[in-house]
């Protein structure tokens, strides 16, 4: 909605001198002038005084946030990915005792191990207790670290 008056801006501050716009940036209205005016969504008042936004341009705004996954997507993902380190594999027996036991042949305890790639302490004591199988990414360091010494 145009307006005519003297005001200030209320992104840069300046006199606007003529049109006064009514842009919506996030859920603030604002005043400004011309040169703001691309920054939000014109804001234009229907016949019964509901307020209606305008459609924008593609790169009329600066503070366009990217769209987000549902929250519900997200859990799921990372649901799926928590079961998937969880899981133990048939074909994967006692793989806590052979991971400790190459890990007592190359003379390291288990906080030199964990350091050595680049994991907690923790998390390398769940899986030697085959409480946690370790992913992919971890399985391959634990593998590079203790090469040689895994059976």
């Amino acid at each position: 909605m145009e307006i005519k008056s003297k005001a200030q801006c209320e992104i840069c501050g300046t006199e606007i001198k003529g049109e006064v716009y009514r842009i919506r940036i996030d859920t603030s209205e604002l005043s400004v002038c011309k040169s703001c005016a691309r920054l939000g969504t014109a804001v234009v008042e229907a016949k019964k005084g509901k307020e209606v936004l305008e459609p924008q341009h593609a790169n009329s705004n600066v503070n366009a946030k990217p769209k987000r996954k549902p929250i519900s997507k997200l859990y799921t993902q990372i649901d799926r990915e928590i079961e998937a380190e969880m899981e133990i594999d048939a074909g994967e027996e006692d793989y806590g005792r052979k991971i400790k036991e190459a890990r007592e042949k190359a003379g390291l305890k288990q906080a030199e191990l964990a350091q050595k790639i680049n994991e907690k302490h923790s998390l390398l004591r769940k899986i030697e207790n085959e409480e946690l199988m370790p992913g992919e990414a971890v399985r391959k360091k634990i593998e590079r670290a203790l090469k040689g010494f895994l059976v």
